[in-house]
């Protein structure tokens, strides 16, 4: 097989700052903001040369061949937005991020740590302001003279989320505007504790060091890694150890595992559950090597579930602006196999599960929410069933056709088989109905309320049995207080209790329960035969 073409280019992204705040300011007229916002930036674009490769509500991905000609374009920007008279006077404002670098074509999109590094650039900054690597400046070094009204400011290294070393930052400062801005939002790199020359003399003592300690190293166990924030943790299913600690970058949340691959989303869940905003991303982790990529292509997850392929399908949530999609992302080269386009929605979130060939889904907040649709996989083909009560698919059990859905106002499940349009109201006996997982003849239910975890039959009676889990005292009262997510798989059933930092591991046969402590924030949870594979935020969830 041939190899990707590859090319090398300036990736600019743009977005606005306090979008939310703007929306929550204009309502109704936000709809015209975003539309001049747009018309203005396109114009750049086209007039500098650049082609825009993908636009999310209020942000822009666009490549130029120069990187003369991207800084000037990000110039040109911040005077246009300076000049421009919005709808009642609002102040708009808009941060750049720019990096020059090589990356995968793809035809209509770009794929590489090249355009992750320009994204992470455009995140640091603040509205108003230009930010550019170290190579974007230096492509334009013999140039800024020229370049109008430009003038380049270092800022020093900054250590950016997911990019393992640090990014010296440098600011186009543009004539006649504001130049100076609160600090970047990234760390300055840790200082290195020894000297080049105090490490170099210490190598020969070293190297005994590590030839007398290969015995006792290899006979004895190596002590576990320390479980960092921001992170995929590996425990050990028997010994209940952490094996590996991968980082993944902030807000890690939902995680799925499918063949060799673990993904992961970052955002959907916030301190209310749901959280309301438009930066969310995939993450995926390779088991054989902990290699952590970062999806790109425009993705903006709110919902994520795998197929028997190991393929996984991206629900994509655009809010009132406009409809969302379904994504099948290639497993192994990250191809978009399939998009679906989906009606257009209310909510930031859209539950979505696979089975039996078909995706199905809700408009958790539509017009319509007793409706649950079947999408096949193959050809988009929808299908809509009515139910008695606004219901989320939540889970798919294989042993029996069924599809559990969570009806969060009431409490209650509705178990669902769609070979006959039958529907069953079932009660869980928590109190705050939340994650559902299925596995074999079971079903379990985590409690959101409470750190509970409920036991079901899959099949006749459900004769639900409620599972406390004791010694679970809040370690901090703004994280969620109950069971986050649930998930089954080779007999055991896997629970994640944030506020007490906590993972819970549950015998499907003997329901002996046994806490693993977590010194974060332990969130999403998937299994693989080997592993169990949870996501550590380094804030509350």
């Amino acid at each position: 097989m041939s190899e990707r073409p590859s090319t090398t280019a300036t990736f600019l992204f743009t977005d606005i700052e306090g979008s939310t705040q703007l929306l929550t300011t204009l309502r109704a007229r936000y709809a015209t903001l975003l539309e001049e916002h747009h018309c203005l930036l396109r114009a750049i674009f086209a007039d500098f040369g650049g082609t825009e490769i993908d636009n999310q509500g209020d942000s822009f991905f666009v490549a130029f061949r120069r990187a003369q000609d991207a800084v000037s374009a990000a110039g040109e920007i911040q005077r246009a937005l300076a000049k421009h008279e919005w709808p009642d006077g609002v102040e708009l404002r808009v941060r750049i991020g720019l990096h020059t670098g090589e990356a995968q074509s793809t035809g209509e999109r770009y794929i590489g740590l090249s355009v992750n590094r320009a994204a992470r650039i455009s995140a640091i900054g603040h509205g108003g302001q230009v930010l550019v690597s170290q190579t974007t400046a230096q492509h334009v070094e013999d140039d800024i003279d020229h370049l109008d009204r430009l003038s380049m400011r270092d800022l020093g290294e900054r250590q950016l989320k997911d990019i393992a070393r640090p990014v010296r930052i440098y600011q186009p400062d543009v004539g006649g505007l504001r130049t100076n801005f609160p600090p970047l939002e990234a760390p300055r790199p840790g200082k290195r504790r020894r000297s080049r020359r105090i490490a170099l003399l210490a190598a020969p003592v070293v190297a005994i060091g590590i030839a007398a300690a290969l015995f006792l190293v290899l006979g004895s166990d190596s002590a576990p890694p320390t479980v960092l924030p921001d992170s995929l943790v590996r425990y050990d299913p028997n010994t209940l150890k952490p094996t590996d600690v991968i980082p993944i970058g902030a807000g890690a949340d939902l995680a799925v595992a499918a063949g060799k691959y673990v993904w992961v989303t970052h955002y959907v869940v916030g301190p209310n559950a749901v959280r309301q905003a438009g930066d969310h991303t995939l993450t995926r982790v390779d088991t054989r090597t902990n290699e952590a990529v970062v999806v790109g292509g425009g993705l903006s997850p709110c919902g994520l579930t795998t197929d028997p392929s190991g393929d996984v399908w991206v629900a994509n949530c655009y809010g009132r602006s406009r409809p969302g999609t379904l994504v099948r992302v290639g497993a192994d080269d990250l191809r978009f196999k399939r998009t679906f386009s989906m009606p257009r929605s209310t909510g930031t979130v859209r539950p979505l599960v696979y089975g039996d060939g078909s995706l199905w889904t809700s408009d958790v907040d539509g017009s319509a929410p007793t409706v649950v649709e079947q999408i096949d996989s193959d050809t988009g083909k929808r299908r809509k069933f009515e139910m008695s009560y606004p219901t989320e698919p939540t889970a798919w059990s294989d042993e029996y056709g069924d599809l559990w859905g969570l009806q969060v106002d009431r409490g209650r499940l509705a178990r669902f088989h769609p070979a006959t349009s039958s529907a069953k109201t079932v009660d869980p006996s928590v109190t705050g109905s939340g994650d559902v997982a299925a596995a074999g003849d079971l079903v379990w239910v985590g409690d959101w309320d409470t750190p509970a975890v409920a036991r079901l039959q899959a099949r006749g009676a459900p004769r639900p049995r409620v599972i406390k889990l004791p010694g679970t005292g809040a370690r901090d009262s703004e994280a969620f207080n109950g069971v986050l997510f649930v998930e089954a798989g080779e007999g055991v059933v896997w629970a994640t209790v944030p506020a007490a930092g906590q993972l819970w591991r549950i015998d499907a046969d003997t329901n002996v329960k046994t806490p693993i402590n977590v010194p974060y924030f332990p969130a999403g949870v998937a299994v693989t035969p080997d592993a169990v594979w949870v996501t550590v935020r380094g804030e509350n969830v």
